[in-house]
C-alpha cells in the first residue's frame, strides 16, 4: 500500500490590529455616549411625570366608571391640588376620601419627586354619562403635570380620558 502523506498547507495570515486613528474615534464616540446617555440610565429624572400620567389617567377613569355606573353614591366628585389629584367626597370642603378608598382613587405625588399637578383648586364631577361638568357646566378638563417636562392629561366634555 502506498502511504500518501497530506500535507498540511498553512497560508501566511497577516493579523493586523486597529490603527491608531480608529482607536482614538472610537474612544471619543464613547466618551460622548457616556456623558449623554448614561445618566440617563442611572436616575429617575424626567420619566416620573409618565408614571404619574398613566395613573392619573387609571384613577381618573375608574372614577368616571363608576359614576356611570353609580356605585355606591350619587356623588362623583374630582378634586386637582398641586400634590394631589382624585376623589373627594361632596361636602363643601371637598376633603379626599377615607383610607381604604383612597389608593383606588386618589393620586399623591411623594415627596422624592419634583412633580406637581396643576391648575390647583380645580374641583369637577362626572355624571351618569360619565362626562365632566364643573359647577354643573359640561367643560373639557385639562390637567398638567409639571416636572422635568409638562405632560397634559384631557378630559373631553364627551368624556374621553387621555393623555395629550
Amino acid at each position: 500500500m502506498n502511504i500518501i502523506k497530506l500535507r498540511r498547507v498553512s497560508l501566511l495570515t497577516v493579523n493586523r490590529g486597529f490603527t491608531l486613528i480608529e482607536l482614538i474615534i472610537v474612544i471619543i464616540i464613547l466618551g460622548i455616549l457616556s456623558v449623554t446617555v448614561a445618566p440617563k440610565f442611572f436616575t429617575s429624572s424626567g420619566y416620573s411625570e409618565f408614571t404619574y400620567r398613566s395613573d392619573v389617567i387609571a384613577k381618573l377613569r375608574l372614577i368616571q366608571t363608576r359614576a356611570m355606573q353609580q356605585v355606591n353614591e350619587s356623588c362623583h366628585r374630582v378634586k386637582v391640588t398641586s400634590k394631589q389629584l382624585g376623589k373627594v367626597d361632596c361636602s363643601p370642603d371637598a376633603t379626599f376620601v377615607d383610607q381604604k378608598l383612597q389608593r383606588a382613587t386618589v393620586v399623591a405625588v411623594d415627596i422624592n419627586d419634583n412633580v406637581s399637578f396643576s391648575p390647583g383648586g380645580l374641583i369637577f364631577d362626572f355624571n351618569s354619562y360619565g362626562k365632566p361638568f364643573i359647577n354643573d357646566v359640561n367643560s373639557k378638563i385639562e390637567i398638567t403635570i409639571t416636572g422635568e417636562q409638562s405632560l397634559v392629561i384631557v378630559v373631553e366634555s364627551e368624556g374621553y380620558i387621555h393623555a395629550q
